[in-house]
C-alpha cells in the first residue's frame, strides 16, 4: 500500500494495519485537546510511514516462515524460549477451556 501525500483522519485510519490500532488512533484523536492534535496526528503518520517502509522486509520474513515453518536463526538468536504453560502463568490466563 502506498501512503497518500495528503493525510486525513480517514486516510490515517485506513492505513493502519490492525483494527485495534485504528480504534486507538480514533480514540486518541477524539479525546485529544485540539491544540495537541497536530502532534498526535504527526506521530500516527510517522508510525504508518515507518511501517510501510518495513513492509518489504516483513513480507520477506513471512515468506521465510511459510517456507521453513519457523523464524530464521538470525531472528531467534537471543530469544528466550517460553512454554505455553509459562506464558499462561505470566499473563494470568488459563487454558482455552478455563479462559477468563
Amino acid at each position: 500500500m502506498s501512503t497518500p501525500h495528503s493525510w486525513t483522519i480517514d486516510s490515517i485510519g485506513h492505513a493502519l494495519p490492525h483494527p485495534e490500532l485504528r480504534a486507538t488512533f480514533l480514540r486518541e484523536v477524539t479525546f485529544t485537546d485540539v491544540r495537541e492534535l497536530p502532534g498526535v496526528i504527526e506521530r500516527w503518520v510517522a508510525f504508518i510511514e515507518d511501517f510501510e517502509a518495513e513492509r518489504p522486509r516483513l513480507e520477506q520474513l513471512r515468506a521465510l516462515v511459510h517456507d521453513n515453518g519457523r523464524l530464521p536463526a538470525t531472528y531467534t538468536a537471543g530469544l528466550v524460549e517460553i512454554s505455553p504453560e509459562e506464558l499462561r502463568a505470566a499473563t494470568g490466563r488459563r487454558g482455552r477451556r478455563g479462559a477468563a
